[in-house]
Formats: structure tokens, sequence, C-alpha cells
């Protein structure tokens, strides 16, 4: 071949199925499943929270994992492309992405945190168990000397003390300022903690999907080898009976009855199985063809299912032995969120025997945990983009280029966004709610618009006809999740509750920036939508409502000969990637990629006209 001619890469694939498995293992199992699984289930009834999360993994999260992976899988293209399925939805691929960047930053802040306390548990006393250091106030109490307090006389002294882990979080990790609209400036350990955590992030998605398979035996075992220890050393405290009866021992059938139990539920599963965020279909989009994700996903929603609950476990045992060591009650101790990972539990290790070991172990698994998610997030952002402008990032060097300015990127915007003020903003706008509402527009999307009948048809051609998805999931599909999701938003909406940080509330301004933030995602489905409109015009619009884009289905020529549905459309997309692939470098710019391709987008935004 002419070396003056420009050859598209061929898309990568997983080198096995089980780095696929690990990855999607790594991606769904994060830091949700240490500190915010444990803490619902303990707020919401204890045992008695497994019936709605149970239930709403199995009508809402199963099928949608399932669809997405399909999708991914079924086209071989990231969460942009994908949505030529109905052109003026591709708002929803965008959406993801954007909320992915959010994730990505909010994500990779945290693992700074996990990685300035791994550093400092190498010290033979862990500086959050003692009031004696420069960053302590006079209000610092270290409650095991409370002890033999009454409990009365104990929840009075809590109220107006602090404790040893608390102001090291607060006053010497973040070094908070009073409010939002104060700064402190910049915390160059956290700098220093930021910028190694997106060197490795780098290193570990330089070669894509390649890399990061390697990276996934690693990120997704590791955690349960830490768990397992855990649980174990934990069960031999003294209190850890008491800490698992206020976890699971203890059953309120009653909150069943709360909708806000099951609404917890939902947000839980979308996000703890990481759906409609774009990254499982990135991730099957490097899947063989025929590759069984069927099973996969039965295989990962077990996996999410167990993980949770068995990372609760590791949790309670040792907030049941602080709790003794303290004369207090589990429930006066257990938090969710953040102050949970970085303040209740070290406190808890610090009172164990060896707590350095312990710290050291607790925090590796913790930076394991969100690098799995974290990976898996930022594999999503830069495979899409190259997916999308594969026609200038066409060698291995352009591409390893791009991903190292796209994690220098991140990281310049991470430094703005390491106020403990910010995150929660994002955790709170951003946390499963605009993942419901692009999961309902996807389901309508596929099972209403593209139409059931055709998906499992698509199925069926991917993993055989004795694969087809059964009635179970297409009524899952087409009412049952929509359904729930939707009824899931609404009551979301009508008991809407202004965001806050512990006892802080936020001013106007800063509530105001929640919802910014939330617009700038969900935003891109109107944008889309009215842009395709203007492009297409009122009536093509109208008759073309219900048909998806010409290059829409198998990436290869070789399964699009399976299908009569496909194969017509073969000339078209050959000749799209033959005129792409054949530009002259020598005059590579954009007007002359538009000449030579005018005569094939033409055709290429044409739908396809019948099923």
């Amino acid at each position: 071949m002419d070396s003056n001619k420009v050859v598209l890469p061929e898309r990568k694939q997983w080198t096995n199925p089980i780095e696929f498995f690990l990855t999607l293992v790594a991606f769904a199992v994060g830091l949700g499943n240490v500190w915010r699984f444990p803490y619902l289930c303990f707020k919401n009834g204890g045992g008695a929270f497994l019936i709605p999360y149970t239930l709403m993994l199995i009508f809402i999260g199963a099928p949608v994992f399932y669809l997405e992976l399909t999708l991914g899988q079924f086209t071989s293209t990231g969460p942009l492309a994908v949505w030529n399925v109905n052109p003026l939805l591709r708002g929803i691929g965008y959406a993801s992405m954007a909320t992915n960047c959010f994730w990505g930053l909010y994500y990779m802040v945290l693992i700074a945190y996990c990685f300035y306390y791994l550093i400092a548990s190498f010290q033979l006393i862990v500086p959050w168990s003692t009031c004696d250091n420069w960053w302590n106030t006079l209000l610092c109490t270290d409650k095991r000397m409370l002890a033999n307090l009454s409990r009365i006389d104990l929840l009075s002294m809590k109220n107006m003390t602090s404790s040893p882990s608390e102001e090291y979080f607060y006053r010497r990790v973040l070094q908070i300022s009073s409010g939002v609209e104060n700064t402190n400036g910049i915390v160059i350990e956290l700098v220093v903690a930021l910028a190694v955590a997106w060197l490795i992030c780098f290193l570990a998605l330089s070669k894509g999907v390649q890399s990061l398979g390697k990276v996934a035996y690693f990120t997704a075992l590791f955690p349960y080898v830490m768990l397992t220890v855990l649980i174990i050393r934990g069960a031999t405290l003294s209190g850890a009976i008491e800490g698992i009866k206020f976890y699971m021992g203890t059953v309120n059938f009653s909150v069943l009855k709360n909708p806000s139990v099951w609404k917890d539920a939902c947000t839980q599963v979308f996000y703890a199985l990481s759906c409609c965020s774009g990254g499982l279909i990135a991730m099957a989009s490097f899947n063989d063809f025929n590759n069984n994700i069927y099973r996969d996903t039965l295989a990962i929603c077990l996996v999410t299912w167990f993980t949770s609950i068995f990372g609760g476990f590791a949790i309670f045992t040792v907030l049941g032995h602080m709790a003794s060591k303290m004369g207090m009650s589990v429930a006066d101790v257990a938090k969710g969120g953040p102050g949970l990972a970085f303040v209740v539990f070290p406190e808890g290790l610090s009172m164990m025997p060896f707590a350095p070991l312990w710290c050291v172990l607790f925090f590796l698994m913790m930076c394991t945990l969100g690098f799995g998610s974290e990976f898996s997030i930022m594999e999503t952002i830069m495979a899409s983009i190259i997916d999308e402008y594969k026609i200038y990032l066409n060698t291995p060097k352009k591409i390893v280029i791009f991903r190292f300015c796209v994690s220098l990127v991140f990281f310049l915007l991470g430094l703005f966004m390491g106020g403990l003020y910010v995150l929660n903003i994002i955790d709170q706008s951003l946390g499963g709610f605009p993942w419901l509402i692009i999961g309902v527009i996807e389901l309508f999307c596929i099972a209403w618009i593209y139409g059931i009948d055709n998906f499992c048809d698509d199925i069926a051609l991917m993993l055989g006809k004795e694969r087809r998805p059964s009635k179970f999931w297409q009524i899952c599909w087409k009412y049952i999740s929509p359904i729930i999701l939707l009824s899931t938003i609404i009551f979301s909406s009508l008991f809407y509750q202004d965001i806050t940080l512990d006892d802080y509330t936020y001013p106007s301004w800063a509530l105001a920036l929640g919802w910014i933030v939330v617009i700038l995602c969900l935003g891109w489905l109107p944008f889309i939508f009215f842009i395709e409109i203007c492009h297409r015009g009122t009536w093509n619009i109208i008759k073309e409502a219900r048909l998806p884009h010409v290059q829409w289905g198998p990436a290869k020529d070789e399964h699009r000969q399976l299908s009569t549905r496909y194969a017509r459309n073969m000339k078209i997309k050959t000749l799209s990637m033959q005129t792409l692939s054949t530009i002259d470098s020598s005059t590579f710019d954009s007007d002359a990629i538009v000449d030579a391709n005018f005569s094939v987008k033409q055709m290429a935004d044409t739908p396809i006209t019948s099923f």
C-alpha cells in the first residue's frame, strides 16, 4: 500500500473473554460497595433492605445491563456512535459521556485521598489516632477515654467534641474552609497524590483495552482478598457480633412500606452496576461478536449482589469493635459516604492491634477499588473520542499522546474539585438521578422506537436463535423497567431535598451550581434532538422516526451478511470506509475529507428504509 495513504487503525479487542469479565467486575464493584450499600442496608431496615434491592436488581439492573452489553457488542462501537439506532436520540451518548466526565473527576479525587491515607499509614502510630498533633484543636477528644461515661453524657460530649480522625480528615488532609464560598488554597500533598493517581491511570490505559485487560486481573481480584482478610480479622474482635446484628441481624419489614426505601434500592442498583454511564456499551464493544453476554450479565449481577453484602460484613465487624471500645451503640458510629471511609473506619482500624498494618491494607484496597472503576470510566471517554475522530487519531503514537493529554486535562480540572464541598455537590447531583432519566430514554428508544422484535432478532443473530430473549426480558425492557424508573424519578422529584454536607447548608448559588451540573449532563438530550430536526427537516423526521441510521448494525461485513436487514447497506458502509482510508496524507485536511466523502455522506445520512 502507498505510504502516503492514511490507513484507519483496526479497533482492538479483548485478548480473551476473561479480561472482559474481570474488567466489568472491577468496573461494577467500586467504592460504593464499601461505603454506600452497607449504610443504606443499615439505614433501611437491615436485612429487609435486601428484598427491594434484589427485586430492583432483577427487574431493572439486569435488564438494562443486558441491553447495554448487547448494544455495544452488536455494533462494536462506543456509546456515541451506537445511538445511530435512532439519530434523534444521539444525545443519550453525549449525556452519558458528560456524566462520565464528572464521575471521572470525582473518583480520582477520592483516590487521591486514599493515596494520602495509604502513605500516612506507614507509621508506628497512625496520625488520626491521637490529639497531640499540630492540626488538632482543644475540642479534640479521644472517645476511648470516655468509655466509662453514661450513654447520655457520652452523646452530649460527642456533640461538643471532635474525634482525632475527624480533625485529621478535615483539618490536616482537606484543610477545609468554613464554607464553599471560602477557599484555603491548594493542598500540595493532595496535588502530588492526584498527579500520581493520574499517571497510574495513563499508564494503565496507554494501550487501551490491551493494557486495561491485564490490569483487571489485579483490580478485580485483589479487593476480594482484602475483604476476606478484613472479615476474618474483624470477626475475632470484641463487639463484632453487635456490628453484624446492626447490619443484617435486625430485620424491620415495616420499612418496606416507605417509598424512599425502594428509591434507595433503585438508585443503588444503577450506581452499583454502572448502568447508563456508557461504560458497559464501551467495554462490550471490544468483544468478539459471538461472546456470550447473557452469561456475563447473570454472572456480573450475582457478583455485584454478593460483593455488596460481603463488603458490609467487613465494615460492620470493625464498627462493632469500635462501638464496643467507645461504649457506644453501633448506630451512633455508623455513617455513610466518604465520612465512613475517611473518618469512621480509620478510627475503628486505629483501635485494632497492629493498626498501621490494617490501615495500609484497607487503603490499598480502597485505591484498587477506585482504580477499577476509574480505569473503565476513562477508557470509555477516551475510546469514544478515538472512535469519533479515528481519521486523525490513526497511529499508535498519536493515540498515546492523546491519552496523555486527556489525563493531563483531567488532572488540571481536578485541582479545582479537591474541595469536599464541590465533590459533595457532584455526588448528590449526579448520584443516580441523571442515570435513571437516561435509562428511561434508552429503554423507550430500543423497546418502543427501534422495536423489541428487531432488538431480539439482533441478539439471536449474535448468540444464536436458542438464546433469543425470553418473554421475561421483553416485558422488562418494554414495561416493567421503564415504569419503575419513571416512578422513582417522579418520587425523587416530589420529595427533592436540597444538598447538604453533614450540618452545613449550602448557599443558593451553590445549589444552583448543582443544577447546572445536571443540565450540563442531561442538556445534550434536547440539544441533539433539536439539531437533528433542523438538519433533517420536520417532515423527514416524522417519516423516519422509527428508522435507524444506515450504518447501524454489525461492524464487520461477515456479520452483516447474516441478516438481509443489514446486508443491503453493506455497499454504502464499505464505500465510506474505503474512501476515508485512501485519502492522500499530503493533502490531508478537513476540506479534502468533506469533498472526498460528499456522495458517501449523502447516502450515509439516509436511514434504513425498511425492516
